[in-house]
């Protein structure tokens, strides 16, 4: 596997707005809809740029000093574990087994969606969520860990904890592209949310500046699931695990194998192709007050 370059420049454009909202918390007001001016996090480093961690979160006690909603973030969620141990109200929903539901996961509840092909698939990445997300798993690394963030840190792995969810939902993209192609795909739940987080941890290793131990632990946490499918992804960790069992789960016909063509380079360059191309909406959605 090697580091995804999305050529379109409206997934790229909302990944940028995406950190700085969920960083310094800029952009949430009257252009995306809010109405309501609501404070930014600039107060939130010291002029050394560092992270004022005694400032904001109660490490003894655990606890964010502050209320989210005043920054106008209501999602329900205050801890990154919410995301990470919930029932999947998709799980046992009746849909035609050769195609993927309707709606993957739900944006309200999960960090991203994404909606079927109709026209365009339509990926949604939800701004409150992946901020609760990411910043209490900052808050307990800088508690547990003790690390001293910066700014430029704080950015980078802001930025991993997007595209960390971006391309879990690409990946749904590209086996729904997969489901029109081939006639014998069955979707499988517990399967298919394994292979995304998979995907995601494969693909997101490749986008970090640093091999820092700040990053591998932000990883462990991020990708630490306890819910049905999405913990199963363990099972795929190495390139050849994951592409081995994408062959599988995609049912592509063993015969190709046997008249010489080598089948791994085959399934990387197509789940390439679709991820780095996709034929996708991205959208920033927001929880409802």
């Amino acid at each position: 596997m090697k580091k995804i370059n999305i050529r379109m420049k409206e997934i790229e454009d909302i990944k940028k707005i995406l950190r700085d909202l969920i960083v310094y918390n800029t952009g949430r007001n009257n252009q995306l809809g809010r109405g309501t001016t609501y404070p930014k996090f600039e107060n939130w480093f010291d002029e050394k740029e560092k992270l004022k961690i005694d400032y904001l979160f109660d490490c003894v006690n655990n606890r964010f000093y502050d209320d989210w909603g005043k920054f106008g973030n209501f999602s329900k969620a205050r801890n990154f574990r919410d995301f990470l141990n919930i029932e999947n109200e998709f799980l046992n929903r009746d849909v035609p087994n050769t195609q993927l539901p309707f709606i993957l996961d739900d944006h309200e509840n999960y960090l991203g969606s994404y909606r079927r092909m109709n026209s365009k698939g339509i990926v949604s990445l939800n701004a409150d969520n992946l901020q609760v997300f990411f910043w209490s798993i900052v808050f307990e690394l800088a508690c547990k860990q003790r690390y001293i963030f910066t700014r430029e840190k704080i950015e980078e792995l802001a930025m991993l904890c997007i595209e960390k969810t971006l391309y879990h939902e690409l990946f749904h993209h590209f086996t729904d592209v997969h489901s029109y192609v081939v006639y014998a795909f069955r979707y499988d739940y517990v399967t298919e949310e394994a292979m995304a987080v998979a995907c995601s941890r494969l693909l997101v290793g490749f986008e970090s500046k640093s091999n820092q131990a700040y990053v591998s632990d932000f990883y462990d946490l991020a990708y630490s699931y306890k819910s049905r499918g999405y913990r199963d992804w363990i099972n795929f960790k190495s390139d050849e695990q994951f592409l081995l069992n994408l062959i599988s789960y995609m049912k592509i016909d063993p015969v190709l194998t046997q008249m010489g063509q080598e089948l791994l380079p085959l399934v990387e360059s197509m789940l390439y192709s679709i991820i780095e191309n996709p034929n996708v909406r991205c959208n920033i959605v927001f929880c409802q007050k």
